[in-house]
């Protein structure tokens, strides 16, 4: 079954909403989950407190749990409830938790965060899981401005980020779109009159042009201007595992890394070929 797509996805709405913090909508999923991290089952399988991790969360967070020494489950969760969302530091507190979470209890924060449209996801920082940001705010404002110059690859830009990084994501709708925002881009320039032309078939003409460059002032030997252009185009195309059907690979299915990389890299090339900064007849010195 495709994942859900909200009102007004394919026209209307802020396509860079990530969303910051803890909001409401996101709050009781949050809470679950960290019941999984503070409690633990005793040998009659009643629920128990795990009072030391909590501690813990106090002294490295520097606020009071307002939990009290033998509380009962149901109260200190409340009390924990209350006092960290009073002091606003639940992303600070999943962070924490989420280093001596096992990767079962990881991999449901990740749901949790991606499905919400979370600005934060779960990663390796300093040798330890903890939370990363989804997208650097850099790279999101130059997404941003791509999408406002870009015309109507800018708006598929625009749905392939949603589909990569907003609520209820759906990578293998994301990848596609990421794929149709460079067509859009690459085919007044490459193949103006070719009604067929797909990115695979653009790409053989740019490749077989070799002067198609990027306005850098010097090229490496290694990594000539043109043969990167290439190189990237390519990348892209080829990393779209599930384009042709009939293949029982599981594998093939497009991940949300794959999807969130291959965004990125089509904000890239869709500014470069719209922007005029990819084009033929220019030779680095």
């Amino acid at each position: 079954m495709s994942a859900w797509v909200p009102l007004g996805y394919d026209s209307d709405g802020d396509y860079f909403d990530l969303v910051e913090g803890m909001p409401d909508y996101l709050a009781t999923s949050f809470w679950e989950w960290v019941k999984l991290c503070v409690t633990t089952r005793d040998s009659y399988g009643d629920l128990e407190m795990n009072f030391g991790i909590i501690r813990q969360a106090e002294r490295v967070l520097r606020v009071p749990s307002g939990v009290p020494p033998n509380a009962l489950p149901t109260s200190a969760l409340h009390a924990l409830r209350a006092n960290i969302e009073s002091y606003g530091v639940e992303i600070a507190f999943a962070d924490f938790l989420l280093g001596q979470a096992s990767d079962g209890v990881a991999r449901a924060l990740d749901m949790i965060l991606r499905e919400g449209g979370s600005a934060w996801t779960t990663g390796e920082r300093m040798g330890r899981r903890g939370l990363l940001r989804r997208v650097p705010e850099g790279a999101q404002l130059a997404a941003e401005h791509t999408v406002r110059e870009s015309g109507h690859a800018g708006e598929r830009l625009a749905e392939a980020w949603r589909a990569a990084f907003g609520v209820s994501p759906d990578p293998s709708k994301a990848y596609s779109l990421a794929v149709k925002s460079v067509e859009d881009a690459v085919k007044p320039l490459v193949a103006p009159n070719d009604a067929t032309a797909t990115l695979g078939k653009m790409i053989g003409q740019i490749r077989s042009d070799g002067d198609w460059s990027l306005p850098f002032q010097r090229d490496d030997s290694a990594a000539p201007s043109p043969e990167v252009l290439v190189k990237m185009l390519k990348m892209l195309w080829a990393g779209q595992a599930d384009r042709h059907g009939g293949d029982p690979d599981p594998n093939l299915a497009i991940s949300q890394q794959a999807a969130e990389a291959a965004v990125m890299l089509a904000a890239l090339l869709v500014q470069a070929f719209v922007s005029g900064s990819a084009k033929r007849g220019r030779r680095a010195e």
